[in-house]
């Protein structure tokens, strides 16, 4: 099948997605946004703890998070794109984006997961790669990027 422009894209988008252990946005951008807020206390003020962080440690914070923005948006759209399918679509997405999310992809690693999901979908292998096609195109579409 033909390689779209999106596909390297789109696929590290939901491997890193896993990687993360499937945040959701608003849990991931919380987190973000508490993790500066430490950040900032550590660096500049000396003190046990956060307790009402003052306007500029909450500037600070709301900086550090806008320089994952993309990070986040890419979580956003994965999620969207992941709750939104139908089971078997959801099930081709974990047995072929998902799995061992943290490890580098090697020559090979896509085309295997394919044939596993193929076999345990009762889908067939092209069936598959379109499936796949389509969640790639509706991640970016989502995320806002050109199709």
């Amino acid at each position: 099948m033909k390689k779209d422009h999106i596909r390297d894209y789109a696929t590290e988008a939901f491997r890193f997605y896993a990687a993360k252990g499937k945040p959701s946005y608003r849990n991931l951008k919380a987190q973000y946004m508490a993790e500066a807020l430490e950040n900032y206390q550590r660096e500049h003020e000396k003190g046990n703890g956060i307790g009402k962080p003052t306007e500029a440690a909450v500037i600070y914070a709301e900086k550090q998070v806008e320089k994952k923005l993309a990070e986040l948006l890419d979580i956003l759209a994965v999620e969207k794109v992941y709750y939104t399918s139908k089971r078997t679509v959801r099930e081709v997405i974990e047995i072929v984006y998902f799995k061992d999310a943290i490890e580098p992809l090697r020559k090979g690693d896509i085309s295997e997961r394919v044939t596993k999901a193929s076999l345990e979908t009762f889908t067939s292998e092209r069936g598959v790669y379109a499936i796949l096609k389509a969640v790639r195109l509706r991640f970016a579409e989502e995320r806002g990027l050109r199709i």
